[in-house]
């Protein structure tokens, strides 16, 4: 199984404490990773077809990474053996650019009849993974609903925009939804944890998917009521917006 990372933070921060964790805790997923950030303006994407595993060690490339990137927002996601692994490519994290912004998105859900999504809109990702139909029909779920209703919240825009996903394709779906300075994460099956954790420079929210704690504080968990269609979260900086069902 597929496992997802998010680091929101109000300042550029650099995970070298979490990342190489999340990596040795989600080692049985063992057929690819990717890192995303946001630099200068920019949207950056590191990926890699190898194993984020082997032996005792975290891939060294993936621990140089965890290093040098700083950014407000992080995210990476570690490829499980029935999701990437037969090129870089085709691993998360996923961009895309619409509404000025150019997003990231983590996938780990289960769906295979999205593979059949045919966007209209341009651009359209190459990889041929069900993230990248998921994503590009959230993206043109949530351009038709800013057309339709311009002055409503972006938080409501985006809501509408999974009613529709579980209407059109119902399945189980956990992702994080990212610009340069908010994040968006929904799950309608795994329980995702969160932490806001105080640093010299200021406060940080981590998030993850992994069942095991990153660290020995105390974590949140939350998950999905049984009768829920599903948790969605805004944060900003180390906040959270909103949170509650779609």
């Amino acid at each position: 199984m597929c496992d997802i990372f998010a680091l929101s933070a109000g300042y550029n921060y650099t995970a070298q404490d979490y990342l190489p964790v999340f990596a040795e805790k989600a080692k049985e997923n063992m057929n690819g990773w990717g890192i995303g950030f946001f630099r200068d303006g920019q949207t950056l994407v590191e990926k890699s077809s190898e194993q984020v595993f082997t032996g005792d060690q975290v891939h060294e490339s993936f621990q140089r990474l965890a290093r040098v990137i700083d950014s407000r927002i992080i995210v990476s996601h570690i490829s499980c053996p029935r999701s990437g692994g037969r090129h870089s490519a085709h691993n998360n994290p996923f961009a895309l650019s619409f509404l000025d912004h150019i997003w990231l998105f983590v996938n780990v859900s289960k769906r295979k009849e999205i593979g059949e999504y045919q966007t209209a809109n341009e651009p359209r990702l190459e990889s041929d993974l069900y993230a990248a139909r998921i994503f590009e029909y959230l993206r043109d779920q949530i351009l038709e609903q800013v057309e339709k209703y311009p002055y409503a919240s972006l938080y409501g825009a985006i809501r509408v925009s999974i009613r529709h996903l579980l209407s059109d394709y119902p399945g189980l779906y956990t992702f994080f939804l990212a610009n340069e300075s908010v994040l968006f994460g929904f799950s309608n099956y795994r329980r995702l944890q969160l932490l806001k954790k105080s640093e010299s420079l200021g406060d940080i929210l981590l998030i993850t998917s992994v069942r095991e704690r990153l660290s020995p504080e105390q974590w949140l968990t939350i998950a999905p009521d049984v009768n829920s269609p599903g948790k969605l979260l805004a944060v900003a900086g180390p906040d959270v917006l909103h949170y509650g069902d779609i």
